[in-house]
């Protein structure tokens, strides 16, 4: 397992972004299951699944490349009382479902490749911030590289994220991209307060990028629809 903290968040901090494996500010269960009012829980469970089924397609090159997947996948940890504070404890993650398929040529004389079952995409919770009166994961998936096809180019798949909030970012962020329904991943701070509270989340995501390679200008869409389920037990 893996654990880490920081100290509570003062006032003027409250919404900054927090490192991955935190602690933000103590929260009292009202009526945690098996104990009385006003005193807090052991600790909470969470799990989060994250579902994606995408496309992507290269163009501009000698031969076009279009590819399709499937994704699945699941984060489980906990929050731990700490004094003051909170440990965020990742227990494990695991891949549930992976499968990419690319296809690169004419209709008909296609060349079709498969990426491998393991590895497969990376699944991390960044962090979680208290902001007022919500509770807010931050996660993301990746480590895949397309296209699978001999290319001049190799650029990132891009897979489901939750919405972030980096200070002084620059360029367009991910949730920009988003067309329908939202990545915020976000729940009302009462939910600790509730036996087994899930949230569930689902959003489409497109993007089109064009690229300079072995001179030519490459034009990668990425597109998705994700969903994500986020479930909190109070221990």
């Amino acid at each position: 397992m893996e654990k880490g903290f920081v100290r509570r968040l003062s006032r003027p901090l409250v919404g900054a972004v927090l490192a991955a494996c935190f602690s933000i500010p103590a929260l009292t269960a009202k009526q945690p299951a098996g104990g009385a009012a006003g005193v807090s829980p052991a600790w909470w469970g969470v799990r989060l699944e994250v579902t994606a089924r995408g496309e992507y397609a290269v163009s501009g090159g000698e031969t076009p490349v279009t590819g399709d997947y499937v994704c699945r996948v699941l984060w489980e940890g906990r929050l731990e009382p700490d004094d003051e504070d909170f440990l965020l404890v990742h227990i494990k993650t695991e891949i549930l479902e992976w499968r990419l398929r690319e296809r690169s040529g004419p209709p008909g004389r296609e060349n079709v490749l498969e990426a491998p079952a393991a590895p497969g995409p990376a699944v991390r919770m960044n962090y979680v911030i208290k902001d007022g009166r919500e509770v807010e994961f931050f996660f993301d998936l990746g480590g895949i590289s397309i296209p699978l096809h001999a290319s001049p180019l190799t650029v990132a798949l891009e897979l489901p994220r939750s919405s972030g909030r980096t200070p002084g970012g620059r360029g367009r962020a991910y949730g920009d991209f988003v067309g329908r329904g939202s990545c915020r991943v976000v729940m009302p701070e009462s939910d600790l307060e509730r036996r087994s509270p899930q949230r569930h989340f689902s959003w489409d995501w497109r993007r089109e990028r064009q690229y300079f390679g072995n001179g030519q200008i490459l034009t990668v869409v990425q597109s998705h629809a994700a969903e994500a389920a986020v479930t909190v037990t109070v221990h």
